[in-house]
């Protein structure tokens, strides 16, 4: 088991509880402006317009830790490398994905076009210093946000 991750366009509410494509929601009631766009609690359908990652959690974890080494940020991570939860800032670049459940909620596009754009700024220097394996997760991730924001769309992650 691990983390799925789809994004889907032409979303719309569903007309039947009993027969929709995602629930749109966030686990932490301090990430509601992630889905400010989206009803909190509320059914939706959409057309799945692309499938993101698909990998265990604790692949996960070591992503979102090499996002900050990439941000030249060793200051949020422990002697093992490990995330300092309780350190991390809401105002460095990726914070919307890093600090974000690794099994379950959305994100809707405004907050996909944030993290788009940190991906943006950070893609030459991932082509560097990533090896080619986490290169390609970058890129898939950024694919991802990227779609959710070109298509008003909501990035699900289950």
């Amino acid at each position: 088991m691990g983390l799925d991750v789809r994004t889907y366009g032409n979303i719309k509410l569903a007309e039947n509880n009993d027969d929709y494509a995602f629930t749109a929601f966030v686990i932490d009631d301090n990430w509601k402006y992630k889905i400010k766009n989206l009803e909190d609690g509320k059914y939706y359908n959409g057309d799945s317009i692309f499938r993101g990652v698909s990998y265990p959690y604790s692949a996960h974890n070591r992503f979102r830790e090499s996002l900050i080494k990439l941000m030249d940020r060793p200051d949020l991570l422990d002697k093992d490398g490990k995330i300092k939860w309780d350190e991390l800032p809401s105002d460095i670049p990726f914070n919307a994905l890093i600090d974000f459940a690794d099994n379950e909620g959305c994100l809707d596009w405004e907050i996909s076009e944030t993290i788009y754009l940190d991906f943006e700024k950070y893609t030459e220097k991932a082509k560097s210093e990533l090896d080619e394996y986490n290169y390609s997760r970058y890129e898939t991730w950024m694919k991802t946000f990227e779609s959710a924001k070109n298509n008003r769309g909501v990035v699900v992650f289950s």
